[in-house]
Order: C-alpha cells, then structure tokens, then sequence
C-alpha cells in the first residue's frame, strides 16, 4: 500500500491499515489549574505511534473544552509536541483535535480485506463488490477525531465529559478519573447520534505491555469498558461512508479516538 504524493506530509500519512490509530497523548493526564501540559499527536498500532508536530496545513479544528467554556488550540509551524495548553480551572478538561482528510491508495486487496476485518467493518467489502468496485487500484479518503481527558485538580463527581461537535466521535459518561470505578460507559455518535452495532477497541498501556479488547455499542451507541490495571487508556472505533461520484475516493472513512490514564 501507499501513500498518495499529494498528502505525502499530512498527518496520517500512515495508512489505516491493521489498526494504525491516530490519538492525542498527554505527557500528564492529571494537572493543577495553571499547570502546562503537553500533549502529543500521535499515529500508530497498539499504542506505540510516530509523534507529529503541529502543522496548521493538517488542522480543521484543536480546542480545548471545559465545563462552560472553550479556546481554540494553537501551535507554531513544527512544535513539538504538538498541543501545549495550560488549564486555567479545575475540572475535567476535554482535548479536541480535529484532523483535515487525507488520502490511502490501496493497491493490495489482501491488505484492504485485513483493514476492514481488524476494524469490524466487514460488511464493507461485500458493499465493495456491490458497487462494482475494483479489488485493487482505488483510494479512501479519511478523517481523524480525537479526543483526550485531562483531569484539573481532584476528581468530583458532577466532573462529566460531554460531546465537542465533531462528526464521529467516543464521550465518557462518567468521569474515568472518580476513584472506585470498575467501569466507564462510552457512548459513540456519528453526526451527533447514537452510533449502534459499532466495533470500540479499547487498548491499555501498562506495565505488562499493552492489551486489546473489543467491545460493540449498543442500540444507543453506548459500550461499557472496564476500568482495571494502570495505565494509558485508548479507546477507538472507525465509521465508514461510500463516496459516489467522487474522482478522488470511493469510501471515507472517519476515525475517532479517546484516551485518558488510569492510577500511577
């Protein structure tokens, strides 16, 4: 597989193939009010990524949000890392990085049918077929949404996570930060509603290394995520949509992400 030329320096210029996420990486997932944190953006497998700096040419949106307000996010041309904020308040503070799309050619079918089955996308490929499209020879266009938890000062529980407005994306239903929490509810939503039937990746980072699980939203786009050993917490999920008519791509893909650390 690679790369279209066009998009050779854009973020995600990794192919999303077998996994290759695109998440926001806090250098600390817990702050005091202002207290600088750094965060980088990164793209990888398994919770080991290549870190981006900020360019604004990948950038459709960065904020950071709380609890009545939010500011736009900022960077000088190859910070890295890429997102410096310092929280003015305490609560918990949402990271929001909105990526512009992208382009994958895809000139392997075996690596095309892997991508989907990693990702429980395989109706697509049936759709695929459907559509007359052909096996090889044929580009995706996709668009990253990720979102990362920061927790200012202690944990309360009226601290909650909420929607930021971008097209696909996971919000905590609880506050993943609340000591005694075996569980988080995540609901996942696709222009604002709930997103069923979905596959959620939930992938931890700890000490013994980094684990996978797979969970499936229900009918209101809702999965429940167990909250166990210490670590980084990823969780990740890909929607699919057919392009008709479009010269550049037969399928767009929208990625979202959201991570936050538990203990240590």
């Amino acid at each position: 597989m690679r790369v279209l030329l066009a998009i050779a320096l854009s973020l995600g210029c990794v192919a999303p193939v077998a996994g290759h996420e695109f998440w926001i990486s806090a250098q600390s997932y817990r702050a005091e009010a202002g207290q600088a944190v750094r965060a980088d953006l990164l793209v990888g497998s398994d919770m080991a990524g290549q870190a981006f700096p900020w360019l604004t040419r990948n950038t459709q949106a960065a904020r950071l949000v709380w609890e009545g307000g939010s500011t736009d996010l900022r960077g000088r041309e190859g910070d890295m890392p890429a997102l410096t904020f310092t929280p003015k308040a305490e609560g918990l503070v949402r990271v929001v990085f909105h990526a512009r799309p992208a382009f994958v050619f895809f000139d392997d079918a075996a690596r095309f049918r892997s991508y989907l089955d990693y990702e429980g996308l395989g109706w697509v490929l049936a759709a695929h077929r459907a559509r007359g499209l052909p096996e090889t020879g044929f580009s995706e266009r996709y668009i990253r949404n990720a979102r990362a938890l920061v927790q200012v000062g202690a944990a309360q529980a009226g601290q909650r996570d909420a929607p930021t407005g971008m097209p696909f994306e996971l919000v905590a239903l609880q506050n993943p930060y609340l000591a005694g929490l075996g569980a988080v509810d995540v609901r996942l939503t696709w222009q604002g509603a709930p997103a069923a039937g979905q596959q959620v990746a939930l992938f931890v980072k700890g000490a013994a290394g980094v684990t996978r699980a797979l969970f499936t939203t229900d009918a209101d786009g809702v999965a429940r995520v167990p909250l166990g050993a210490a670590g980084e917490y990823m969780l990740s999920s890909v929607h699919m949509e057919p392009l008709e008519g479009d010269k550049d791509a037969v399928w767009e893909s929208h990625w979202a992400t959201l991570t936050f650390a538990i203990g240590g």
